[in-house]
């Protein structure tokens, strides 16, 4: 179903273009990949370690690993999606395993930019699913991650476009997937109001079935996870309890992702400021043409939501980039200058092509934090299912991979400790920062820990010079990256 006006616009791409388009888009996105010798994020390392419990022991209804944390008699696999992919190649090295999972989902996401604007007649479709990546530095970085948002980010498209378009299977079938692929599977709701917000401004009556279609849809995605009810348990936690009564409350003690923090006025307009325009001028064109092109101005009021609430933390950054350019590339049905994406193009490479090969070359310089040598010794120091006492939760995937079966304090963000116990959550915060006289006696008897791995942070030299200097505590390794200790007594 067309847009009025459709025998205006060019006529549909061939089949064959589809096919060339994807293989581009698996080559582009294996590209950015293998840039990265060692993925940039420490999450990734988390979720290859998940993928390999997966591929060990099967669907995981509890996660004894973190015994700190909510997620360990409450687990809840929101990512499950994610995880299902990456497990085949779980047997890999890490590294190959995340490049392959980055690559899949990496090109899923630019080919459903491309079936999106291919399937409302944009020219240059397969130019523009790619412009996002040269329009922000951020977005760019984001989508290198090996992280579960990316998925997130190409089904959040596909539900707006089939809301848009009453496209009801479709719809059905993205909002279905949503718990199984992301925490804010209620990003489908949202963007549902959004496609009837549109229809709405075009003076049409709203269709309620279409959010009718999404709740049904998440209803049974939720309720077919093999996690369902703590995964709306876990929903609630993550995106009210953490996001708005910690992470934008500024709630002391909690260290979380720098994704959690907002733009200065600076850096947003530096790295978002395109975004910012391509949402002005489509918002601009789509108003005036909302009679007879609801989808574009659905795409233009989402990329508007999205680019709020990058005011508030950077974490939308990766949705409103993506929403803005695909809504001006919507509005350029509508402008009759031929070379109107060429121009576009060079514009956005003007902007930030300087800073894009920053990017490239900075991720190639991540370095590996735990070589195979050290991990081997490691594991030999290190009995299986001990407990490892950690200052931090942000390497915790990495020390997962290093030691498998062993258990750790907390995975994920920290808040899933804090909401278990507070106040445990707070002595554990407290002690690499503030050390106590008798320091191995307290983690020995607070949480049952022999072993104290930490990455080497100057702000932790009192805790390691605290440590080093308590009765019978062994250094295990003292190395550029981590300290690791021995306590004496038993777990």
């Amino acid at each position: 179903m067309m847009p009025n006006g459709a025998s205006r616009l060019p006529p549909v791409s061939p089949r064959w273009s589809v096919v060339l388009w994807g293989a581009a888009y698996l080559a582009i996105a294996g590209l950015l990949q293998v840039n990265a010798r060692v993925p940039w994020d420490a999450d990734t390392s988390y979720h290859v370690a998940v993928a390999r419990l997966l591929r060990a022991h099967g669907i995981l209804h509890a996660f004894p690993w973190t015994p700190f944390s909510w997620l360990s008699d409450h687990y809840a696999d929101k990512e499950l999606l994610f995880h299902l992919v990456m497990a085949p190649f779980a047997g890999l090295d890490w590294t190959a395993c995340a490049h392959v999972a980055g690559t899949l989902v990496g090109a899923a996401t630019l080919f459903c930019s491309y079936l999106v604007l291919r399937s409302e007649r944009v020219p240059g479709a397969g130019v523009w699913a790619l412009l996002p990546l040269c329009a922000s530095l951020v977005y760019a970085f984001r989508f290198t991650l090996v992280r579960p948002h990316v998925v997130s980010v190409a089904l959040a498209l596909v539900v707006l476009w089939a809301a848009a378009r009453r496209a009801y299977a479709v719809l059905a079938v993205a909002s279905a997937l949503y718990p199984w692929a992301y925490v804010g599977w209620y990003l489908a709701i949202v963007l549902g109001v959004v496609a009837e917000s549109a229809r709405l401004a075009a003076r049409k009556r709203p269709i309620w079935r279409t959010l009718a279609v999404v709740l049904v849809s998440l209803a049974l995605g939720i309720a077919l996870h093999p996690n369902g009810l703590d995964l709306f348990r876990l929903a609630w936690l993550v995106n009210v309890k953490l996001l708005i009564g910690t992470a934008w409350a500024g709630t002391p003690g909690l260290e979380l992702g720098e994704e959690f923090r907002h733009f200065t006025l600076y850096e947003w307009w530096r790295y978002l400021g395109a975004a910012a325009l391509a949402t002005g001028v489509s918002l601009a064109v789509s108003w005036r043409r909302r009679a007879t092109d609801s989808v574009g101005l659905a795409f233009a009021l989402g990329a508007l939501a999205f680019g709020l609430l990058t005011l508030f933390t950077a974490r939308f950054a990766e949705y409103f980039v993506p929403f803005a350019i695909l809504s001006l590339a919507l509005a350029s049905r509508h402008v009759r200058w031929r070379p109107f994406t060429a121009a576009v193009t060079a514009g956005f490479l003007l902007y930030q092509g300087g800073p894009l090969v920053g990017l490239l070359r900075g991720l190639r310089e991540r370095e590996e934090l735990i070589p195979d040598d050290v991990a081997a010794y490691l594991q030999a120091r290190i009995p299986a299912g001990s407990q490892v006492f950690s200052c931090g939760w942000l390497l915790t995937g990495t020390m997962m991979l290093a030691l498998p079966e062993r258990k750790f304090i907390v995975a994920l963000d920290p808040t899933l400790f804090f909401f278990k116990d507070p106040a445990l959550y707070r002595l554990w915060f407290s002690i690499p920062r503030q050390p106590p006289p008798d320091l191995d006696e307290v983690i020995r008897k607070a949480f049952g820990a022999r072993y104290v791995m930490c990455l080497r942070e100057r702000r932790f030299e009192e805790f390691f010079e605290r440590l080093e200097s308590g009765p019978g505590v062994q250094t295990v390794l003292s190395s550029r990256f981590w300290k690791v200790y021995e306590l004496p007594g038993r777990e």
